[in-house]
């Protein structure tokens, strides 16, 4: 691991290249999502490396590239079905983000495509994903919906998460959203400080699990164009905890920066984005979150992170929280959303009793948990 973050933050070590620990740093990078962009790093120093160690990284660039390419040839199929049935469609991640934020798709996995429309164009999207020969893969949720189509995963997302669980003011983003072109096809970005919202929160939803989460924030943190008119308000109280613990993790990856005491991304972020001053929290909120960056950072690399249900990812959500108030309200979310969210377990349930409309489905998802609290129930939330 400490191989692998010395190329990640542009400082390798002579002793990489001798093997094995070559083939253990590669395996270590696939783990971590962040392959490509280390293969990538190896490249420009290939002198050190031996005709083998070569190869292999020529079977990552080939790789990365095909990749790409059918990442790249979908979206932009799809992004241009949706402009030509005057459907706007904001490209979250994938691709897009990864040329602008890597410089080339080919050196950030994709694993899929993420889509975000407009809550009143849902259900000409889904027919329209319907006419493209995707498929359902999953029941829509209060945020989005999975969908596939021989082998290739695209969520559509009328929200970029549960609007019980964080209030992202997504018509708000719709209004300083900006019309851009990817490969000459329309596409609606989010503006850069929503973006980095968008993205500190996706790593905070995963718990900052793997390095390519931290990786994407790192070079978002320095490439967006942060000093543009119209942005949200940075010191938002529903934000300022996930930016800076964004920002705290970031900085691990930062060259100029000791691992163990990160000041941030530039200047201190501390925390001071680029164009904002009024991202500053207060001392016994920073000590906290930087308290619970050096723990996720220990865990991460110690071992493998546990897996995230859905409980752990909302107690994370709530040791997050400023204590007081903003807990006592994400405890209140948390009740709200076990109640009230559907997953496919609750249809699954209610299908026994031949009951299929989601008001009844609603209905019935107390009386599922209550059997699950007493184990009568053999399904898990």
């Amino acid at each position: 691991m400490q191989s692998l973050l010395d190329l990640l933050r542009g400082r390798p070590q002579n002793s990489l290249f001798a093997e094995p620990e070559f083939a253990e740093v590669i395996h270590a990078a696939e783990e971590e999502s962040v392959q490509p962009w280390v293969a990538q790093r190896l490249r420009v120093i290939d002198g050190e490396t031996t005709p083998n160690q070569r190869k292999r990284l020529d079977e990552i660039r080939r790789h990365g590239q095909l990749s790409a390419f059918f990442w790249t040839e979908t979206l932009k199929s799809t992004l241009g079905a949706f402009h030509r049935a005057q459907l706007s469609a904001i490209a979250l991640k994938g691709p897009c983000l990864a040329e602008r934020l890597y410089g080339d798709a080919s050196l950030r996995p994709c694993y899929d495509l993420d889509l975000l429309v407009r809550f009143t164009d849902w259900t000409r999207a889904v027919q329209l994903l319907t006419e493209l020969g995707f498929s359902p893969n999953s029941h829509a949720d209060d945020y989005h919906q999975a969908w596939g189509r021989k082998g290739i995963n695209l969520e559509l997302h009328h929200n970029v998460e549960n609007p019980f669980a964080f209030e992202f003011d997504v018509e708000a983003a719709w209004t300083r959203a900006q019309l851009a072109r990817f490969h000459d096809v329309p596409v609606w970005l989010l503006a850069p400080a929503d973006e980095l919202e968008y993205l500190c929160l996706h790593a905070v939803r995963h718990r900052f699990e793997r390095l390519s989460l931290m990786l994407d924030l790192a070079l978002a943190f320095r490439r967006l164009p942060f000093r543009t008119a119209g942005e949200p308000n940075w010191g938002s109280p529903v934000f300022g905890n996930i930016l800076a613990l964004g920002a705290m993790m970031a900085a691990r990856l930062n060259p100029e920066v000791d691992p163990k005491v990160p000041p941030g991304i530039g200047s201190e972020i501390g925390l001071e984005i680029p164009g904002r001053q009024s991202t500053r929290i207060p001392a016994r909120d920073r000590n906290r979150l930087e308290t619970l960056a050096d723990r996720l950072w220990d865990e991460l690399m110690l071992a493998p992170p546990p897996a995230l249900d859905w409980a752990a990812q909302h107690r994370f959500y709530l040791e997050l929280e400023t204590p007081g108030w903003s807990r006592f309200r994400r405890r209140w979310r948390h009740g709200r959303i076990l109640l009230t969210r559907l997953i496919d377990d609750d249809f699954v349930f209610a299908g026994r009793f031949h009951l299929h409309r989601n008001w009844q489905v609603r209905l019935l998802r107390p009386i599922r948990l209550l059997m699950k609290a007493l184990r009568l129930s053999p399904k898990t939330q």
